[in-house]
């Protein structure tokens, strides 16, 4: 009777855990470069830079040259990820991962670990 009630515990365990894992598989849904792009905002400390976030080319445009000075290197393009936004530079490397605080707003770190945050322009 022991190994019965093991067993059906063990099963009860599995269900579960295949369960939460579906859960979050499905709460990270990749968005398109279409529901993403348009007149964005980078905020850090009471500034401001006006940012676009091109669907064709996944290109940033706007007043990069703001972003630079927080962020190290100049963002030049994007990319959307199941979890934020990466800012890459003129290579495609990554300068900073926005994490996706809620609809229209990610944060991320600038390389000095300043808060900035990325909200969709009203």
């Amino acid at each position: 009777m022991q190994r019965f009630f093991n067993l059906i515990t063990r099963v009860s365990q599995v269900m579960f855990v295949s369960a939460g894992a579906h859960v979050m598989a499905s709460s990270l849904v990749l968005p398109t470069s279409a529901q993403l792009a348009g007149h964005w905002q980078l905020h850090q400390q009471g500034q401001v830079c006006a940012l676009d976030l091109l669907e064709q080319a996944n290109a940033l445009g706007g007043d990069v040259a703001c972003a630079e000075q927080w962020l190290g290197d100049k963002p030049l393009s994007w990319s959307p990820t199941p979890d934020g936004i990466w800012l890459m530079n003129a290579e495609g490397t990554g300068i900073t991962h926005l994490n996706r605080q809620k609809n229209g707003e990610y944060q991320g770190r600038t390389p000095s670990g300043d808060a900035v945050v990325l909200q969709r322009a009203p």
